[in-house]
């Protein structure tokens, strides 16, 4: 009988972890198509812009590796594989804080950096010092995780002691750009193949401007898109309705981490990574990287869209982008050493992209 109890707790020590992560990696909820909620969700994208309304003119990037900050361990369901947590600030702000060694760190602060410097919608992240977070587990992310793979977490969060914290080292602090996300139901995101729903003559982004995003796109070689790495937002909207009409739509790349690969942070991977499809033309494809690009649709590119973000990119000095790699700790490309002062390599394989999509013309 105790064999047979044990027998039967093991079973559901294994069965309960594979079928959580089962349901988390092919559960794909069905479109509410036909809603009034989904039809206003398609009115919402047409009129989508891509750049920021009022946005600088002169890209500004990020300054060097922040000082400490201090925040409250806030308990959410966990998601993706970086371990990261949800923070909330003295002043009441929730941010999220990813840590440890992970090239995807360095990776989403310069993407997301740099994106948000050429005028494109773009959360606020960056690199700290240190992190003190009270209440926090030695291991917030994989604690949790394994919680909930047992369905115990919401009762463990009642056995938090904030009089105790953690630290975390260099980890990167994410700040929400201050916009209510328009979502339905589960549905969260966008895909990169409805960007061909943006409407210009219905006031949303122009050809040459969506254009210039999917450029972009190919630039970091940012093939884990799938639509939650992306977000629909209201500007100047902070409500909690997250279905409800939108004035001022705006879409945003919200995940940058799997970029300047293939791998992740990957020099050499990311310096051959073509941005053409072909040796003439305008075509961009992404079927060469992992998930053959998921949700990135093979398009061609106008020339008014490849000339709009070649002059943003072209603004950029070397200084400009050297400050990039070496405030997001990128790592040395002969060493592999985190931290390091040499990105030079990293500067010259960023300007040869620019070069690659200012010396070619598009043929519309």
């Amino acid at each position: 009988m105790v064999k047979k109890a044990l027998l039967a707790l093991v079973a559901v020590a294994v069965t309960l972890p594979i079928g959580h992560l089962a349901y988390d990696r092919y559960h794909v909820p069905a479109a509410p198509v036909g809603t009034d909620a989904w039809r206003l969700r398609a009115e919402t994208l047409a009129r989508a812009r891509v750049f920021v309304p009022g946005a600088p003119a002169r890209a500004v990037l990020p300054p060097p590796v922040g000082s400490d900050i201090e925040c409250r361990y806030e308990p959410e369901a966990t998601s993706g594989t970086t371990p990261k947590f949800d923070c909330i600030l003295p002043s009441g702000d929730t941010v999220k804080v990813k840590y440890g060694i992970n090239p995807e760190i360095g990776g989403e602060v310069a993407a997301t950096s740099l994106v948000k410097a050429l005028g494109f919608g773009a959360d606020d992240v960056s690199i700290v010092r240190r992190v003190r977070c009270y209440g926090c587990p030695r291991s917030p992310y994989r604690s949790r995780q394994i919680a909930e793979w047992f369905f115990v977490a919401r009762a463990l969060d009642h056995f938090l002691d904030y009089s105790q914290y953690a630290d975390f080292a260099n980890a990167a602090v994410e700040r929400k750009h201050r916009a209510r996300a328009f979502e339905v139901e589960d549905h969260r995101g966008w895909a990169w193949y409805e960007l061909d729903a943006v409407d210009a003559a219905k006031g949303g982004a122009s050809r040459a401007e969506v254009d210039a995003l999917r450029l972009m796109a190919m630039f970091l070689s940012h093939w884990d898109n799938k639509a939650p790495n992306q977000r629909l937002v209201c500007l100047g909207d902070t409500s909690p309705d997250g279905a409800a009409p939108c004035a001022n739509p705006l879409l945003i790349m919200q995940d940058l981490g799997a970029t300047f690969g293939p791998r992740k942070v990957d020099y050499l991977g990311w310096k051959h990574a073509p941005i053409w499809r072909d040796k003439s033309g305008c075509a961009v494809s992404m079927s060469h990287l992992p998930y053959r690009g998921a949700t990135f649709s093979d398009v061609t590119i106008s020339e008014e869209g490849r000339a709009l973000l070649a002059s943003k990119l072209a603004a950029l000095t070397a200084e400009d982008i050297a400050r990039l790699f070496l405030s997001s700790n990128f790592p040395d490309p002969e060493t592999g050493q985190v931290g390091t002062t040499n990105v030079q390599p990293w500067v010259n394989a960023f300007q040869e992209k620019v070069g690659t999509i200012a010396g070619r013309t598009c043929t519309n």
